[in-house]
């Protein structure tokens, strides 16, 4: 690359949650910034060299196991950016996780408000996917490849806005306790699921807050109403990209994955494991579908 060509490139910023696979993230230059947990007071890195299922284990077995979890410091997110200026670019764009979901797109604000004081005569924006997981990554890696073809931001941005109607996510829980745990949902409710053995299934409205559409008896129940879910929302005869996520649970990944291959015939189709960072809110056996038609 020329320096001319690198001036004028468009680096693509993202976090840890969306979960880009590491060639894509090596082939379209894509910076990842890493949500950190903590177990036990011992800190590590989201997507690091920590084994998840070491965690999920451990979480499995150890009912009283203390994990936190924490956002990308201001000043991470700023060396980030700011490493990408310095190295010639004329712009830097955070693709970033739902602001409803998590404090780490506000403090990737404050640290691209700080960059671009520092560099005046530099674009830097950031884009609130209102997404998650894989289906926040479809975004990222859109993003990375037109940036790569020598888009505008602006061209960038307009797009991001439009697909982002045609993203998203559907997931089950194998168990309400941790959200429980967490606060996200009532003790009350927590027992009254587990005596019934339901299992939630949870969606992203477009605004990026989670809903339940629905309450299911059974993984096979839940792997057909996620199913049907994105069937609703995918209009026919365009390219479809499906995920299978999951956390821990690579049978039932297996299953919803015929499932889907089966129903929905998409173009392409991912499996892939949930981060730690994430598993920690929802605990192991977690299992859902992002997608993405164009």
């Amino acid at each position: 690359m020329t320096d001319t060509a690198k001036k004028k490139r468009i680096v693509i910023v993202t976090d840890s949650i969306a979960q880009v696979p590491s060639d894509m993230v090596k082939e379209l230059d894509i910076r990842v910034s890493p949500l950190v947990f903590t177990v036990e007071g011992e800190t590590f890195t989201d997507c690091g060299d920590f084994e998840p299922q070491r965690l999920y284990r451990r979480m499995r077995v150890e009912k009283d196991l203390k994990i936190t979890t924490a956002s990308p410091s201001i000043e991470q997110f700023r060396v980030i950016f700011s490493q990408a200026l310095h190295e010639g670019a004329d712009c830097v764009l955070y693709v970033g996780l739902s602001s409803r979901l998590s404090s780490t797109f506000g403090i990737a604000e404050v640290a691209m408000q700080m960059v671009r004081e520092e560099y005046p005569n530099r674009q830097a924006e950031c884009f609130d996917t209102r997404l998650a997981t894989i289906a926040q990554g479809f975004l990222v890696i859109k993003a990375a490849r037109m940036a790569a073809r020598g888009a505008q931001l602006s061209e960038i941005l307009a797009c991001l806005r439009q697909e982002r109607r045609n993203v998203g996510l559907v997931a089950s829980l194998e168990t309400l306790e941790y959200l429980a745990r967490g606060g996200r949902i009532s003790n009350a409710s927590y027992l009254m699921g587990s005596m019934i053995n339901i299992m939630p299934v949870l969606t992203l409205t477009e605004d990026g807050k989670v809903i339940k559409v629905g309450l299911v008896r059974s993984p096979k129940t839940a792997f057909q109403k996620m199913v049907d879910y994105v069937a609703e929302r995918v209009e026919k005869d365009r390219a479809l990209t499906v995920a299978v996520m999951h956390a821990d649970i690579l049978e039932w990944a297996d299953q919803l994955k015929e499932m889907a291959e089966r129903q929905l015939h998409p173009e392409n189709m991912i499996v892939t494991s949930f981060t730690p960072v994430m598993a920690v809110h929802t605990g192991p056996g977690l299992i859902g579908l992002a997608y993405y038609w164009h």
